[in-house]
C-alpha cells in the first residue's frame, strides 16, 4: 500500500492561478501566505545540509524565495485591507523585517490558512529527522513532543494511505 505524508506543500493546499489568471486579493492572499510559510527553512534539510558546498550555493538563493514570497504576501494583505501607496508599503515592509517570520504564520492563521498542515518545501531533499508537536492550545500555541529520527514520509503517525485508482 502507498502512503504519502499528511501534511501538504502550499501549492497543494492553495493551487497556484492559471497563466494569466488574475484573481481577486481575497483569494490570492491566503494562497500568497501558504507559499510564505512553505519557504520557512524549519523543518527542511536545511540543517542536514550544514556545512556542505551544496548549502552555501543554496542558502543565498532560498534567503531571497523566502523573503520575497513574505513581502509579497503581507503587500498584498495590505492592499486587501484597503491601504494604498506608501501606507501599503510601510505596513508591509515594517512587519517583513520581522526576522523570525512570525508575523506571516500570524496572518497566514487569520485568513485561515492552516499553517500547521503545510509541509515546508525542501532545499534538496526530504529531511532526516522530524518533529511531532502538541495539538494547538487554547492560545494556538504548539510544543514540541518529540524529535523523530526518521523522514516525515517514513513515519506511520505522519502518513496516511493512499487510495490507488485502478483504471
Amino acid at each position: 500500500m502507498t502512503r504519502r505524508t499528511k501534511r501538504r506543500f502550499a501549492h497543494e493546499l492553495y493551487p497556484l492561478p492559471g497563466e494569466s489568471e488574475v484573481r481577486p486579493l481575497v483569494v490570492e492572499v491566503p494562497c500568497l501566505y501558504a507559499r510564505a510559510v512553505g519557504f520557512e527553512v524549519w523543518g527542511t534539510d536545511w540543517h542536514d545540509l550544514r556545512g556542505t558546498p551544496e548549502l552555501t550555493m543554496l542558502t543565498g538563493l532560498r534567503i531571497v524565495q523566502l523573503t520575497q514570497c513574505q513581502m509579497i504576501a503581507l503587500m498584498a494583505d495590505a492592499l486587501l485591507q484597503g491601504m494604498t501607496g506608501d501606507d501599503a508599503w510601510t505596513w508591509a515592509n515594517e512587519r517583513a523585517s520581522d526576522e523570525t517570520g512570525e508575523i506571516v504564520f500570524d496572518r497566514a492563521g487569520f485568513y485561515g490558512v492552516p499553517v500547521g498542515q503545510i509541509k515546508p518545501y525542501p532545499v534538496l531533499a526530504e529531511a532526516r529527522k522530524h518533529y511531532h508537536w502538541s495539538d494547538p492550545d487554547v492560545y494556538g500555541i504548539s510544543v514540541l513532543v518529540a524529535t523523530v529520527d526518521c523522514p516525515e514520509s517514513e513515519c506511520v503517525d505522519c502518513t496516511e494511505p493512499v487510495e490507488e485508482v485502478t483504471p
